[in-house]
């Protein structure tokens, strides 16, 4: 039998939000998967503004099974998720978000299962509704160590994974899946990439607001990094501004890294140490052979 995978949306107040249409969308995008041993599990927050009886409509005809009950935030949501997924796979796709491909389950698990691997992360479309664009986001685990290495609704994760190291830190508002994903690179869970475009990623709201992604992922690097290297937190925010480690710090983490994702991360960080380059009316900055010659000051990323 093909295993069990199991979907995570988590909702509030959809009405209010006026994203009741999205959410059409995204039920609609697993629904429709090729993939057909398939569980959609949404998670509400206690909704009270009419949203209950759209969850109640879809879960009448087999699409969802529903929960509403009052929570912190959306990582506690999304660990309720997890207490509650049947399935051999995880993978959270928000309410606002869908598949773009109809076999994009089928392919992350045949992947899956034919590499023994697991974790699966794929590429994304980013989709700028203020600016009437789309952008493609090519996953690359190399990058994990000093920024998001891929988008979080792509990636398929063994649900038994996901309960060994406790699920989502609830204290983070932004990052905490990204603090998951060098979590279990770190475990030394085997990760595989699918070459497609999968997901539909509406981007804004807090995942867009950079000053708190700047906080919250340095808080992630001085926690996780402190077992090889004590950071101050503005070394750390320096990792989240040039996407750059120490030298010392990249040593110790890339034997976590294997294959040709530990070549992309040597290839980019020692160019990142030779050379940084960039000009612009608000900074500037220039860095040879891994000396600063132009330093930005330490500022929050507006």
């Amino acid at each position: 039998m093909i295993p069990l995978v199991t979907v995570i949306t988590t909702t509030f107040n959809l009405v209010e939000a006026g994203r009741v249409e999205y959410f059409k969308q995204c039920i609609d995008s697993v629904h429709n998967q090729s993939y057909e041993n398939l569980e959609h599990i949404v998670i509400d927050g206690a909704s009270k503004d009419g949203t209950i009886e759209i969850l109640n409509e879809y879960s009448k005809k087999g699409l969802i099974k529903y929960f509403s009950e009052p929570d912190s935030g959306i990582y506690q949501a999304m660990n309720r998720g997890i207490e509650r997924a049947n399935g051999k796979y995880i993978v959270f796709l928000n309410s606002d978000d869908y598949f773009s491909s109809l076999d994009a389950v089928k392919n992350s698990v045949e992947l899956l299962e034919k590499n023994n691997a697991d974790c699966s992360f794929a590429d994304v479309s980013y989709i700028y509704e203020d600016k009437n664009k789309v952008t493609k986001w090519i996953g690359d685990l190399s990058i994990v160590f000093s920024a998001a290495p891929f988008c979080h609704q792509t990636m398929f994760t063994k649900t038994e994974l996901l309960k060994e190291i406790g699920g989502f830190n609830e204290n983070l508002k932004i990052a905490s899946d990204y603090q998951q994903m060098i979590q279990l690179v770190l475990s030394g869970c085997k990760f595989v990439h699918l070459n497609e475009n999968i997901v539909n990623f509406r981007y804004g709201g807090t995942s867009s607001n950079k000053e708190a992604l700047l906080n919250e992922d340095a808080k992630i690097y001085c926690e996780l990094y402190k077992e090889f290297q004590d950071l101050s937190l503005e070394e750390a925010k320096d990792i989240y501004r040039f996407h750059t480690l120490p030298f010392s710090l990249a040593v110790k983490l890339s034997k976590y890294l294997h294959g040709r994702d530990k070549f992309k991360f040597w290839h980019y960080n020692i160019r990142k140490h030779m050379f940084q380059f960039r000009l612009s009316k608000k900074s500037g900055m220039l860095r040879l052979f891994g000396l600063w010659i132009v330093k930005p000051q330490p500022q929050n990323v507006k």
